[in-house]
């Protein structure tokens, strides 16, 4: 197999192109840098090898001849898939160019994936049109970082003179030698220029004012990183795009994989930045005595499906689902649509938490029918003694459980938090709970901690000694509104305006 220098495109995953998706979910190994959104990584299988090798300035966790060494490695293994995940572009200045040529000449086959590049992606989520009648009707592409050369004046005249809009990456640092070299080769002083900062993201930053102002603000060191710096007559052009309700927001999402990522893209079409945190994976059961298990499966007057991974389980230990007989209970609208993909229609949808799964089988189940829970080995035992408190016959099969996994892309996730960490810190379980105090300790102070039911909320209060909001609803649309109760994102700066 060739290696595969993929773009990882900008910000939320929602940008991935379809290409780039499919060779992360048969990827053997992936090399990834800071930049990536970290939940890209959860679609690679469960034996994938991740390799981290993130640059930022003056700080490099392997050096760009080591990554071309390590690619040249990997990819020495033809029958393995090897995706070098870089953030925007591999080839505008991801240094993919490099990648290649290091592999060409070990005589290793490769190939590339495009992504959305920053400037591009960040231009247009911020509502900067780079090319517009009457103001620019052309585009550059340009690092403010350069090494000193036999072009190097060269270049900054060229720059000096162009017409049209130029795009500076990797600008914030060195945008205050770039505004005074463009200053001194006759660029007007108040020509317009904006930073994009975070482009793309939830908690992007438009700044705008002039090559004076923000390479004032360069030198004061008050123009943050990563930042996409533009320059030219569009830069004035900013239009204001619709924010969502959570426009800014940082949320982590402590729930199997892919409830996290189903939801964490939902939150980011609201404006949020959100991050799975799969802290837990499904592992499957064998029941003990097989055909004794079906039997009394398919000949329960009521079979109990606890969760959305219920049905392909169940599946898989009772393939002959016509040969179910009894009527079906479900726990939550995400179950029953498992369960009707599945063919098995339920007979009651209870609400989305035991609790409320409890109530609904006490009023249903009559004395001495048979009752099987079909469940994870630790699920809730509330509905199914609420079960036996009406007289009938239960018999719980345990069909998986949920055990430890890694995430690789941990460390990036906790570096784009930032210090602070996560607005919103939510679990979808008790066992979610106590997963993520035994591997990662004490929740985030300022984070607000949500509880996606009871027994989940009363798991935080035992953990980590602090009350939980409670969903008012079990699902998307009830994280959502409790979120909404304490964000407030008319109160964050997203646009500023120097002179």
């Amino acid at each position: 197999m060739p290696v595969i220098l993929a773009g990882a495109g900008c910000a939320s995953p929602r940008l991935l192109t379809e290409a780039a998706k499919m060779s992360l979910e048969r990827a053997d190994h992936i090399v990834f840098d800071r930049l990536i959104h970290p939940d890209l990584l959860l679609l690679a299988p469960g034996s994938c090898r991740f390799h981290p090798v993130g640059k930022r300035e003056s700080d490099h966790l392997m050096a760009q001849e080591d990554i071309n060494r390590l690619l040249v490695e990997l990819g020495g293994d033809r029958e393995k898939t090897v995706v070098r995940l870089k953030g925007g572009d591999p080839f505008v200045f991801g240094r993919g160019g490099e990648e290649a040529a290091a592999l060409e000449a070990a005589g290793i086959p490769w190939t590339a994936i495009p992504g959305v590049t920053a400037a591009l992606g960040g231009a247009v989520c911020a509502g900067l049109p780079l090319t517009h009648r009457g103001a620019a009707s052309s585009l550059t592409l340009a690092t403010a970082h350069r090494r000193s050369d036999a072009d190097e004046s060269r270049f900054w005249e060229d720059i000096a003179r162009t017409s049209g809009t130029v795009a500076f990456y990797m600008g914030a640092s060195a945008f205050a030698e770039a505004s005074r070299r463009l200053t001194a080769l006759g660029r007007a002083p108040e020509t317009p220029c904006a930073a994009v900062v975070w482009g793309g993201w939830g908690r992007a930053r438009t700044i705008t004012g002039t090559l004076a102002s923000l390479g004032e603000a360069a030198r004061r060191g008050e123009l943050p990183s990563p930042a996409i710096i533009y320059l030219g007559n569009a830069a004035a052009l900013s239009l204001s795009p619709a924010r969502g309700p959570l426009a800014g927001m940082q949320v982590a999402l402590c729930r199997p994989y892919p409830a996290c990522w189903t939801t964490g893209r939902f939150l980011e079409e609201l404006g949020a930045d959100a991050y799975g945190l799969p802290l837990l994976s499904l592992e499957p059961l064998e029941p003990v005595n097989l055909a004794q298990t079906r039997e009394e499966i398919e000949g329960a007057d009521w079979l109990v499906i606890t969760s959305p991974r219920g049905p392909a389980e169940l599946r898989r230990i009772a393939p002959n689902l016509r040969a179910i007989r009894g009527r079906i209970a479900s726990i939550g609208e995400g179950t029953s649509r498992a369960l009707r993909e599945a063919g098995l229609p339920p007979d009651l949808t209870a609400g989305g938490t035991s609790e409320e799964l409890a109530r609904a089988l006490a009023s249903a189940v009559s004395a001495g029918e048979r009752v099987v829970f079909a469940r994870n080995e630790r699920g809730s035992n509330a509905a199914v003694e609420a079960a036996r408190a009406a007289g009938a016959e239960v018999r719980s099969v345990s069909t998986y459980r949920m055990m430890p996994r890694e995430l690789p892309g941990l460390d990036v996730a906790r570096e784009q938090w930032g210090a602070g960490g996560p607005h919103a810190l939510v679990f979808g379980s008790a066992a979610l709970v106590e997963a993520y105090a035994e591997k990662l300790g004490a929740a985030p102070p300022n984070a607000e901690l949500v509880a996606w039911g009871t027994i989940c909320a009363e798991a935080v209060k035992s953990c980590f000694g602090r009350s939980a909001r409670r969903l008012s609803e079990p699902s998307d649309a009830g994280l959502v509104n409790e979120l909404k109760r304490f964000y407030h994102p008319d109160q964050q700066e997203f646009h500023i305006k120097l002179k």
